[in-house]
């Protein structure tokens, strides 16, 4: 392979991004190829720029407020430092794009370890004709392994790091673990997994501020459409990033039998 070619991206002043402003991750064409949409892990989370560089278009205003980075180790809510966006594709039809963060957000619980798994929110965005995302469509949660291997030196992670959309409803997802391999975080080594995801059943939670809800109380709901139901409620805890609510699901497959 031989490059033929190198443009900086450039921010809206058309000058090169000052130092740790900007750290780019997700890359992806625009579907009629005259523009680059990319994702960056601080400062906007997806930005349009030309093939050359130049910024055209800052979507900061599209992502809801749960998404803002946090770096206050005290904060409940909002993306961990270091685990904001990366995986970024847009689906071969050119309709929309998906846009996915490496971990989990605050407010939906811990990180992946050796013996738990994470989570991923997964975004998709419409995209107009000229090729600028415009609103969101739908959100998902992914979750992601538990951290396949352990180094005793330190650092032991695992999230997503890149999607590629098949159609507007599959997806080939990456984990990606890393961990450093020796003192002082000069070696490193990494497991990477390659999963296929099918959208067409997954529960729509765009409107879910938090995956992490305590349940701790269920009873029968009604009987609705001749399938039996069940209400599940929360408890907030008296925490004021948790709130009590009322879920109702109902058994379609008519394996509840009362």
């Amino acid at each position: 392979m031989n490059f033929l070619n190198q443009r900086p991206l450039l921010d809206a002043k058309q000058q090169p991004f000052v130092t740790n402003t900007v750290d780019a991750e997700g890359l992806a064409l625009t579907h009629n190829g005259k523009s680059l949409l990319w994702s960056s892990e601080l400062g906007a989370p997806l930005r349009l720029s030309t093939l050359d560089g130049v910024m055209e278009k800052d979507f900061t205003s599209l992502f809801p407020a749960r998404f803002n980075i946090s770096s206050d180790k005290e904060s409940s809510n909002g993306i961990r430092s270091g685990n904001a966006w990366e995986g970024l594709t847009v689906t071969p039809d050119g309709k929309s794009l998906f846009i996915a963060v490496e971990s989990s957000l605050k407010q939906d619980g811990p990180i992946a370890s050796p013996i738990n798994s994470g989570t991923s929110r997964l975004l998709q965005f419409s995209i107009d004709a000229d090729g600028r995302p415009s609103k969101q469509l739908h959100e998902y949660l992914y979750i992601t392994d538990p951290v396949p291997q352990v180094s005793k030196f330190g650092i032991n992670d695992n999230g997503v790091s890149e999607v590629l959309a098949l159609n507007d409803h599959q997806l080939l997802v990456i984990e990606r673990s890393g961990r450093n391999v020796s003192a002082g975080f000069n070696d490193w080594d990494y497991s990477v997994r390659v999963y296929m995801v099918d959208l067409t059943a997954a529960s729509d939670i765009k409107d879910y501020t938090s995956s992490a809800d305590c349940i701790e109380g269920v009873t029968f709901g009604p009987l609705i459409d001749g399938h039996t139901s069940l209400i599940f409620v929360s408890d907030n805890n008296f925490q004021p990033h948790q709130q009590t609510k009322f879920y109702l699901f109902i058994d379609k497959e008519n394996k509840l039998k009362i």
